[in-house]
């Protein structure tokens, strides 16, 4: 049930960063897992590295950090594949929160859906 909650918690941080404007509202105040906008936009532009330009492989980490928040992680690629003919790839999201004492880990798969976006699964 745990994993769960967390992929729910990651598809709130990355349909936030989506929504622009919106973006600003953080559903994480009253929990110890708390990403400022600027967190949200560092772990996505970390991410894009990964899967946008399709060329990096299995493996490869980018970092990111906000020395304001004191938030951090990292972004793995740790899987290229296939579902329903879409070319995809499994992220792994490694993140400390400044507040918390534990750090938080994240799976999300990306597809390349047939107008060029990268959708998450």
């Amino acid at each position: 049930m745990r994993k769960g909650v967390f992929f729910a918690v990651v598809l709130i941080v990355f349909a936030l960063a989506a929504m622009g404007a919106e973006a600003q509202i953080n559903p994480f105040k009253r929990t110890a897992f708390e990403l400022t906008e600027a967190d949200v936009v560092l772990l996505k532009e970390a991410a894009e590295q990964l899967y946008l330009g399709e060329t990096a492989a299995v493996g490869e980490v980018r970092e990111w950090s906000n020395t304001e928040s004191g938030n951090q992680g990292t972004v793995k690629l740790v899987e290229i594949f296939s579902h329903n003919d879409l070319p995809c790839r499994r992220l792994q999201h490694d993140i400390k929160v400044a507040k918390a004492a534990d750090d938080y880990r994240f799976i999300v798969d990306r597809c390349k859906i047939p107008s060029g976006e990268w959708k998450i699964l």
